[in-house]
């Protein structure tokens, strides 16, 4: 890595940057290896990071940005309509920390409402803007009735503005194209850096002549999501089969999911390298369940489920379980036989393949292999962060704020 040809860089937003799970461990695993020095990340009071978690020797600071508990009230729309409609006024506080630390870019994350300030930071002191986008910031941000609109030409106008436009699949650059008429930037989330690499799949996918422990680590957002694994319990029961969730849920949001099921197992997230060593060990077939739900259609095409880096690096074969239009399964029809995929809503297919999965070895065997090749060239660290640093080397600032 030429360190010496990288800019001073300003990350402020409101996902935090550590390495534990979903965004947060993206971010770290994009910075991990950037010069300390020439690093300096604010967060935000709505969700900082965990100081033992954290990129070491790298400054971190916590600015109040929002009073938390307004975001949980019923008026959370109406308070996150006001927190868009100021952000643009609110770089006072990133100009006093930038006077010391004279960035030369500025990276954000479309998340929350906190991105809107650090783009206006960089446009008003012309620093180049680079922007990740994992979600749909225009789905998800909740607001008052008649703000949609406004939301969607802010975020056009700070995607069009941005240096660097990176997006999280190849299905949201080329929407966003259409709707903002310029290109995005495809980054697909990376492995850790200690992550080990596997070359072939453990021995027991291909002896163990059944296969019944299967396994979704991940969060849980809906509940057309938690219907997927529950499900999926059910068919699993018939044969004596459990699901394990690794989820950062506690025991009563599980249960109100509906997941308090004698075979569904549920876990506390790990550390990703100590994740992949377990399931390597104790399970038999990973679960990549989507949502059929017509009102995330849009994010279900856009997005890109992370966890697929790391899954593609276990050695176990996949199973997924989405509409046809969702980026898991395009992906999956992109890189045939990566996985064993069911488009349809139906139990009686997804019974189809589970049996299919349990009772053929060689079957398993030749998914856990192509996965293990197809997820290497993905979503190696190496590859993905290199591509995030040569774009951030191509900045060149005009303006040290």
């Amino acid at each position: 890595m030429q360190a010496s040809t990288l800019p001073r860089l300003l990350y402020f937003g409101d996902v935090p940057i550590e390495s534990t799970v979903a965004g947060s461990a993206l971010l770290y695993r994009l910075l991990d290896n950037y010069p300390a020095d020439k690093l300096h990340i604010i967060e935000t009071n709505i969700a900082s990071s965990n100081l033992k978690h954290r990129l070491p020797d790298v400054p971190y600071q916590v600015l109040p940005y929002a009073y938390k508990p307004l975001l949980k009230n019923r008026f959370f729309r109406e308070y996150n309509s006001f927190l868009f409609a100021v952000a643009r006024y609110r770089t006072k506080a990133l100009k006093e920390i930038n006077c010391s630390f004279q960035a030369e870019a500025v990276l954000t994350v479309a998340h929350g409402i906190s991105w809107l300030t650090a783009a206006a930071f960089a446009e008003k002191f012309n620093l180049p803007l680079h922007l990740i986008v994992h979600d749909d910031w225009i789905s998800f941000t909740p607001a008052i009735q008649g703000f949609k609109k406004l939301l969607e030409q802010k975020f056009k106008g700070y995607y069009q503005q941005a240096k660097s436009r990176f997006c999280v699949s190849p299905y949201m650059a080329d929407k966003y194209k259409e709707r903002y008429g310029i290109d995005g930037i495809v980054l697909y989330p990376s492995r850790g850096t200690d992550v080990p690499e596997v070359v072939y799949p453990p021995n027991k996918v291909k002896d163990q002549i059944l296969a019944k422990h299967f396994v979704y680590a991940g969060s849980i957002h809906s509940q057309g999501q938690a219907n997927n694994l529950i499900t999926l319990a059910r068919i699993l029961e018939t044969i004596g089969g459990k699901l394990f969730v690794y989820t950062p849920l506690d025991l009563e949001a599980s249960t109100k999911f509906g997941l308090n099921r004698k075979n569904i197992i549920i876990k506390s997230v790990i550390p990703s390298r100590a994740l992949i060593a377990e399931l390597q060990s104790t399970m038999d077939i990973l679960f990549v369940p989507m949502n059929f739900d017509l009102d995330a259609k849009n994010n279900m095409e856009l997005c890109f489920p992370s966890k697929l880096a790391d899954y593609t690096a276990i050695g176990l074969p996949l199973l997924i379980w989405g509409p046809s239009y969702c980026s898991a399964v395009q992906w999956s029809k992109q890189n045939p036989n990566v996985a064993a995929v069911v488009e349809e809503q139906s139990v009686e297919s997804l019974e189809k393949a589970v049996q299919k999965l349990v009772n053929l070895p060689d079957y398993r065997y030749e998914l856990a292999m192509n996965a293990l090749t197809t997820g290497q060239r993905y979503f190696s660290h190496t590859n993905v962060q290199e591509k995030f640093f040569c774009h951030l080397r191509n900045s060149k600032p005009t303006y040290l704020g």
